[in-house]
């Protein structure tokens, strides 16, 4: 039961997301954003590519969506670059840090809790040692880095590289056997 109602879920997330960007965000400038959409979707490849025979977590399919590609791309170019939108066109620029890290904790946990369901659906799983835990952490250092790169993108690529070679490291992603 759980697992068809969340599946329903995945193919209404888009939706949801398109439809708050359109009632909530800045989106006749979405040029403004346009630089860090594309930089969230540069990510999300870099990672799929280093992790593609050696994935930290897989997308099981469900429904219309039949596998982890599909629905890695649903998520690379419908869900991050909504997302993005959202989360940069009311973000609290001007307020004080106690503000701007609620605002983050907000998108974070509305996030995880996703994430969560599609865990106990078993739409996704984790391996190489990946868990629901790491992934929370990788939800929290997007949020920095969207804000980051939207501001300060070098200091945004900086995160985003860092955390990279953190992930090989850490988690023995062999690099060096790639073609």
């Amino acid at each position: 039961m759980l697992h068809t109602v969340i599946s329903y879920f995945r193919m209404v997330q888009p939706v949801i997301y398109i439809i708050a960007v359109w009632r909530f965000a800045d989106w006749r400038n979405w040029k403004k954003y346009y630089p860090t959409i594309l930089y969230i979707i540069s990510v999300d490849f870099i990672i799929s590519i280093l992790t593609y025979e050696y994935p930290l977590w897989t997308f099981h399919g469900a429904l219309i969506v039949p596998n982890h590609t599909i629905a890695d791309f649903m998520i690379t170019f419908v869900i991050f670059p909504n997302l993005t939108l959202l989360y940069l066109s009311l973000y609290p620029y001007r307020s004080y840090w106690p503000k701007q890290v609620g605002y983050i904790t907000i998108w974070l946990i509305f996030e995880v809790i996703i994430e969560s369901l599609f865990m106990h659906a078993k739409l996704i799983s984790y391996d190489h040692g990946w868990s629901y835990g790491w992934s929370c952490v990788v939800w929290l250092f997007l949020f920095i880095g969207l804000r980051l790169h939207h501001t300060k993108p070098l200091w945004g690529w900086v995160l985003c590289f860092v955390c990279i070679a953190f992930l090989i490291q850490h988690f023995h992603i062999p690099v060096t056997t790639f073609k």
